[in-house]
């Protein structure tokens, strides 16, 4: 059986293989999630590989745009995401052609690189015959609230005894009276993003366009985002939240905390008040993504967040990249150039 690739924006066709080879997903794209991801987003609309036999579609591979930070300049790129071969096709190398195919449509796209956080089964693929960089695991973060989590993750037990004993104790922060629910981002985000980033080397850039389209404007989850504003309005901090029901447990996330550089103390209560918030919602533990070189890295560290040790990550994830000019080459490089939280999961 021949199979071809080519790389083409969301369409019906498409939308159906989605349904049928990751049936896990149809409520979601019922919910309006594809157009959300693909024709939605404020940088570009995003494409996808598709391997085809015949007039079926049997393999895809989503690649969703992003602007890039790279040093004082802005490119673009993609993430890979939502990669799939029909049963049927496995062994027959329709995951390798499809990258190919995005490999070949990139100049058009004028992608600088694309990045992503492939699980065990597709880092192989991507890392060896695609020739990703391979930049480690996702900087894993976690503040344990309750007891009997951890004892189920390192010791395999049942719920019982230790259920609601509680790791972590406290109320809310002085000075949470300053903290201000945000129900969308302006401009004020932009600038708070420009002097939080000036010492990153690469990133997506969370400008309040893509803040908007990421928390905000989300077809299938509830973000929750607090913020502190100066007398003048000027946005001195922000931590976005969310809380679900996953990994056998109830597992808040830390989205984005981010500050100007003066206004760490701001940081700090921020996320004081959503750890005491989530503590009370009886949440079992609290997952971040900070690098210890990130702007914000100290701010967890100062609410006693931990390294979170391999052996009771909820999930493998790997996380690469594979630059398409010297430039991008240049600035991503390794782990220590790239800003990350879990903003660039498209799985939370």
């Amino acid at each position: 059986m021949a199979i071809a690739c080519d790389v083409r924006a969301l369409d019906t066709q498409v939308e159906e293989a989605y349904r049928r080879l990751l049936p896990g997903q149809r409520e979601l794209i019922e919910r309006g999630k594809l157009q959300w991801k693909f024709d939605r987003h404020p940088a570009a609309r995003g494409v996808l590989a598709v391997a085809h036999a015949a007039s079926s579609i049997v393999g895809m591979i989503g690649f969703v745009p992003a602007c890039l930070k790279l040093g004082c300049e802005r490119v673009a790129g993609f993430q890979a995401l939502d990669t799939v071969v029909d049963p049927g096709c496995r062994g027959q190398g329709v995951f390798v052609k499809l990258g190919q195919a995005f490999y070949s449509a990139a100049p058009e796209l004028e992608a600088a690189a694309v990045f992503g956080f492939p699980n065990e089964s597709a880092a192989p693929g991507w890392f060896g015959k695609l020739g990703w960089i391979r930049l480690g695991t996702p900087p894993f973060l976690i503040k344990p609230l309750r007891a009997g989590y951890f004892v189920r993750q390192v010791l395999g037990g049942a719920r019982g005894l230790f259920d609601t004993l509680p790791l972590s104790v406290g109320g809310e922060p002085e000075g949470k009276d300053r903290a201000v629910r945000i129900r969308r981002f302006d401009a004020r985000a932009d600038t708070l993003w420009h002097a939080f980033s000036t010492n990153i080397a690469c990133a997506v850039e969370r400008t309040h366009d893509y803040l908007n389209w990421r928390l905000v404007d989300h077809p299938t989850a509830q973000y929750d985002t607090r913020g502190v504003f100066a007398a003048d309005g000027e946005m001195r901090a922000f931590v976005t939240t969310h809380v679900a029901a996953k990994h056998d447990g109830v597992i808040g996330y830390v989205m984005e905390a981010m500050a100007l550089p003066e206004a760490a103390d701001d940081l700090v209560m921020l996320l004081r008040l959503a750890i005491a918030e989530m503590r009370a919602a009886g949440v079992d533990a609290i997952l971040a993504w900070a690098s210890p070189n990130a702007p914000n890295h100290r701010a967890y560290r100062r609410c006693r967040f931990l390294p979170l040790p391999d052996r009771i990550r909820p999930i493998h994830l790997y996380f690469g990249v594979r630059p398409f000019t010297a430039q991008a080459r240049a600035r991503m490089a390794t782990d220590r150039d790239w800003y990350l939280s879990y903003l660039d999961s498209d799985t939370v």
